[in-house]
């Protein structure tokens, strides 16, 4: 008599057939055929339909009242076996760009792995397209990337904000027309620590310099174009590549211009061959969003997003 408790108690809160039918994604006929079908079953009405909206019956009551304990029960059941399945299924998967599986996610999450040792983590790097492919079959758990993927089956929400900025080999000669405004390495990466500020660079003063350039496809690509035709002019791309950090050690070796993340000082070694440049554009900033399957995650994920939120700089 419990097999259609859920329908029973959707009915109960909506106290209406149609509505719930609904709420339920079925037809109203077959709603009705069920509460038939129990009410037969246990030969009393549960629902008085003379009353408008409806309501239930003494008897109704205690059913609603009792099936509620059974699927309390059963939801705690649900939760104790996928404990349990954490002993022989313990991977979660995150895909993100290669920077981030390399050298963000894995400091970010260390305290993580040492409070649930059991939960064996596995990064996959990919394009935004390749990795929302595999959110989408289950291979992965979790996307951390700086686009928001959209679809009916997905959640992205805002999770990280961060800053882009210019980058360009030291021994350009512009570096000196723009002293006031270029911070060294070590004075950007301990900015905020020492309160050393400087103004956003003129970003048309590069007009003639040789950017390198992410490849297409990638938001940064996008973010660069934008930023340059913002200031005036179209940027002289003397190279494409895949990979920020490519890009870093190839502006440190003096072959071009880029615009890299600002966090890229956190993780690569200090180096004199490279300063940056600070840029007042709202194009120069952007979130990073944290991106999921539109179910009910089971333990070991809702573990990894509790602990991916409480180290967000973003009010939820």
């Amino acid at each position: 008599m419990l097999d259609y408790k859920e329908y029973i108690c959707a009915i109960s809160e909506e106290k209406s057939f149609s509505r719930a039918a609904q709420k339920l994604y079925v037809s109203q006929p077959w709603l009705s055929s069920v509460v038939k079908k129990v009410e037969q079953e246990i030969k009393i009405p549960l629902f008085d339909r003379s009353t408008t909206p409806i309501s239930l019956t003494p008897a109704g009551e205690y059913y609603v009242e009792q099936a509620r304990k059974v699927m309390a029960i059963e939801d705690e059941m649900r939760r104790h076996f996928q404990e349990l399945s954490m002993k022989t299924d313990e991977g979660l998967n995150i895909g993100s760009s290669m920077f981030f599986c390399t050298y963000v996610l894995p400091n970010l999450l260390q305290e993580f792995r040492a409070m649930n040792p059991q939960i064996t983590l596995t990064f996959t790097e990919g394009d935004s397209q390749t990795l929302l492919g595999k959110l989408l079959e289950q291979k992965i758990d979790f996307i951390l990337e700086a686009e928001a993927l959209k679809g009916p089956k997905i959640q992205s929400t805002a999770w990280a904000v961060e800053e882009i900025v210019l980058a360009v080999p030291s021994a350009f000669p512009i570096n000196r027309e723009l002293q006031d405004y270029c911070y060294s390495f070590n004075e950007f990466q301990n900015r905020k620590s020492q309160a050393i500020e400087k103004p956003p660079v003129p970003l048309s003063a590069f007009r003639e310099q040789p950017f390198l350039l992410l490849s297409q496809g990638n938001d940064l690509y996008q973010r660069s174009i934008e930023l340059c035709r913002r200031a005036g002019f179209a940027p002289k791309v003397s190279m494409y590549l895949t990979q920020m950090m490519s890009v870093y050690y190839l502006i440190c070796e003096g072959q071009g211009v880029s615009f890299l993340r600002s966090a890229i000082c956190e993780y690569a070694p200090p180096a004199e061959g490279v300063v940056f440049y600070q840029l007042d554009d709202p194009a120069a900033v952007r979130n990073i969003y944290l991106s999921q399957r539109r179910q009910e995650p089971d333990v070991r994920q809702q573990k990894l997003l509790d602990y991916l939120w409480s180290r967000s700089l973003l009010q939820r």
